[in-house]
């Protein structure tokens, strides 16, 4: 039974539900990965401007990333490069992005 219910879970039920999740809210929040890209480079380009003694945007958002993605995301990324192939790069931007 819990075979089962595992095989459902991670076939492509998961993609599905995945990428139609993040269409949903890239609509429910009217595409707001398009619509602020370019403010995103300038307040990225305002990021390396600091005080002395303080760290600056960029640095605490480093930071916070390292905690947060570790190592594994690094390795899962490289395994699915090597099962997928050069098309599995591109998926993973497509998801990514939505």
């Amino acid at each position: 039974m819990l075979d089962i219910l595992n095989d459902l879970i991670w076939s492509k039920l998961l993609i599905v539900m995945l990428i139609g999740l993040g269409l949903y809210f890239t609509i429910a929040s009217r595409f707001v990965q398009f619509r602020y890209f370019g403010s995103m480079f300038r307040i990225f380009s305002e990021a390396f401007q600091r005080q002395p003694g303080q760290l600056s945007s960029f640095q605490a958002l480093m930071l916070s990333v390292a905690g947060r993605v570790g190592a594994g995301n690094i390795a899962g990324v490289s395994v699915a490069i090597m099962l997928g192939g050069p098309g599995a790069i591109f998926w993973m931007w497509v998801v990514a992005l939505v």
